[in-house]
């Protein structure tokens, strides 16, 4: 149901939530608290340091005051199982003194995160609440993310209203035979964790978030599995090759053998065209392991028999990536490439289309302009898709529909997936190829973690006068983030940092955001592509599809705020050349969990399972992802209960009971439903 249809928020905060891709009342009810605090219990001080928690004290002075123009009040509290002062401070909120005052002099408890410095003491800063001991009812406190132009008790509100409208979408003889908890009490219990018992918050989710992930498993899988029955697979082929001539050029211009993994793949789909058979497979493997070699003798092998290929990258970094690289290889082959992107005005687009439909293009890169009404094939044979996964299934059906029947179609993906997931994303019949050695020459990126900015400026100097080029990447804070104890190291700081070290020596230092300019973020990369900048300053944006050769290492600055698949990504925009590479972390935090597995390992397929494994169930089901990655991401994680799930999506396909999951993860608005 439409959030507008259900009549249970205002303009306002519906304009808000829409922002969000927030659009019906499911979406609403499963906007999840990013954490919860537990208050249920009052610690003792000794217990407290380092947590966000609840303490019981005696509220002895307090005190106001203006510091550079903000209001600051101070507390002290003589804490009641030690005797020792507890320094208490609220910064910018001076709606808060009368209560301070009011409750001087009498027993309170404050409920935050718990300081000890040597010199300063015991401290709270900007506690989350605080109370009466006499009225203290202790309880977990659900946090949520920020939305803009919403308060937290109006979205809070907002959220109950629509818990109170959500219904079980399970079939009865499903859900009695399962025995998960329902659905609403599931969704209610993650918003409002409540126990008698004491026990942990994370036992008090569990149950609920086993259901919520039950429905989440089981509406992928059904999506997937009623999309696939209306595509059977078709091994017809009329797009047949018999030259080969031109694909043996290309692989002696390639500046290394192709090692055994990529001759494998090859020499399948050399050996499928040529039978007539239909090539439907999936190329997976980590970042620079060559799965774009086989891409592009797959085109060329069809452009030398006369038909046309398409290559279609989830974004236009990537894709430009694609287009000069297959650029350099056409040219000297007689082929002629084109980069059909949204950047392309009016005539020159209908220009370039029109090339396309006459067959002067043989190989076509884009983003999903290639798949757009307006642009049509002469003779398309082969259709690739990088990080097929970032694709709704209704453009990858968009593009093939394009093609006559029998169209060959290769994926590529650096994003592991196993065979169970294979097939219900790709059919039973996909053919599943993995590249797990590195191209001849190319080295694993050795990575450390470190603090001093000196040594790594020293470190960075060294491949500087090798002639080599540097990365460094700064962290996207997520809106509204309070970050309280780890100062964050901003673009704008750290491109003042590296132009007063290298600038003196003529180093040049460059720097790309997201906020930039898409012809300015361009022309910076180029720049660094051709070595005119040395050190490229960035968030990351250059996590996929920058690919400098000549760039050794890559410095991550406060590299605990990264998630494991993402640092793995970033790591992969080095060792792409002959050249020894390096990662550094540059990181406070030396123990971390997830800098630790960096340290140890450069597998993609190791740092996958890790990940999940690391970010456990309650990410997950989360706010924090979306769309296939968090579904194909739940399967990964939990193989057996895929196997049992798509037992019940098949009988529920047989038994026409498959719509209340369907409807109730179904996006509304125009928006792309997450499976489509």
């Amino acid at each position: 149901m439409k959030l507008e249809d259900a009549g249970v928020i205002n303009t306002r905060t519906l304009n808000a939530l829409k922002k969000k891709n927030i659009f019906t009342v499911n979406d609403l009810a499963c906007y999840f608290p990013r954490k919860y605090l537990d208050y249920r219990r009052i610690l003792p001080l000794s217990e407290a340091v380092e947590k966000d928690c609840a303490i019981c004290g005696y509220l002895e002075t307090y005190e106001k005051k203006e510091v550079n123009g903000k209001t600051v009040i101070g507390a002290d509290v003589i804490e009641e199982s030690s005797g020792e002062v507890v320094h208490v401070k609220w910064y910018g909120q001076s709606w808060q003194f009368n209560d301070v005052k009011k409750f001087s002099r009498q027993e309170v408890v404050i409920c935050g995160k718990v300081k000890y410095h040597v010199v300063y003491g015991y401290n709270v800063t900007n506690p989350t609440s605080y109370h009466l001991k006499s009225n203290f009812k202790g309880k977990i406190i659900p946090i949520y993310t920020k939305i803009k132009n919403i308060s937290d008790d109006m979205l809070k509100k907002s959220i109950d209203k629509c818990i109170e409208l959500i219904t079980e979408p399970l079939p009865d003889v499903v859900f009695n035979i399962t025995k998960l908890m329902d659905y609403k009490t599931a969704v209610w219990t993650l918003h409002h964790p409540y126990s008698d018992e004491e026990i942990s918050v994370q036992e008090i989710l569990e149950p609920a978030e086993h259901r919520l992930i039950f429905n989440q498993v089981l509406y992928f899988t059904l999506a997937l599995k009623l999309n696939n029955s209306k595509n059977v697979f078709d091994s017809k082929e009329t797009f047949r090759v018999a030259s080969v001539q031109k694909s043996q050029d290309f692989l002696h211009m390639l500046p290394y053998k192709l090692t055994y993994d990529q001759e494998n793949a090859c020499n399948q789909i050399l050996k499928q065209m040529k039978a007539g058979q239909k090539v439907n497979m999936l190329v997976q493997g980590d970042v620079g392991c060559g799965k774009t070699t086989i891409a592009f003798l797959a085109m060329i092998l069809m452009a030398e028999n006369g038909y046309q290929s398409v290559l279609m990258a989830p974004t236009t970094v990537l894709a430009k990536q694609h287009y000069e690289e297959l650029c350099s290889y056409g040219d000297r082959l007689g082929f002629k490439t084109v980069l059909l992107s949204s950047d392309l005005k009016g005539s020159e687009k209908k220009k370039v289309e029109n090339d396309i439909s006459e067959g002067n293009y043989q190989f076509i890169v884009g983003t999903h302009s290639v798949f757009s009404k307006s642009t049509s094939y002469k003779k398309l044979g082969l259709v690739i898709t990088d990080e097929e996964h970032r694709f709704g299934v209704k453009q990858r059906e968009a593009l093939q529909q394009k093609a006559q029947t029998g169209v060959h179609i290769i994926s590529m993906s650096a994003t592991p997936i196993p065979r169970t997931l294979a097939d219900i994303l790709y059919g039973e019949e996909k053919q599943l190829v993995t590249i797990k050695t590195l191209p001849n020459g190319r080295k694993p990126v050795q990575t450390a973690v470190n603090r001093s900015d000196e040594k790594i400026f020293d470190f960075v100097a060294k491949q500087l006068n090798q002639g080599r080029q540097a990365y460094i990447v700064c962290p996207a804070i997520e809106e509204n983030e309070a970050v309280e104890t780890v100062k964050m190291e901003s673009v704008e700081e750290t491109e003042i940092k590296y132009r007063e070290r290298f600038e003196p020596y003529g180093v040049k230092v460059g720097v790309v955001t997201g906020k930039q300019d898409k012809t300015e973020a361009e022309k910076t990369i180029t720049a660094f592509k051709e070595n005119k900048i040395q050190i490229l300053v960035s968030t990351t944006v250059i996590e996929v599809g920058v690919n400098v050769p000549n760039a050794t290492v890559i410095v991550i600055n406060n590299a605990e705020r990264f998630g494991l698949a993402q640092l793995h990504q970033l790591r992969g925009r080095v060792g792409r050349g002959n050249y020894s590479s390096y990662c550094i972390l540059k990181s406070d935090d030396r123990y971390n969990e997830r800098l630790v597995t960096m340290e140890r390992t450069t597998d993609g397929f190791e740092i996958a399972k890790e990940d999940l494994k690391q970010r456990g169930l309650g990410d997950l089901i989360g706010t924090a992802q979306s769309g296939n990655n968090r579904y194909m991401d739940l399967v990964i994680a939990m193989p057996n209960l895929y196997n049992c799930i798509k037992k019940y999506a098949v009988w529920m396909i047989n038994e026409n009971m498959y719509e209340g999951i369907i409807q109730l993860y179904k996006k509304e608005e125009g928006s792309v439903n997450e499976c489509e």
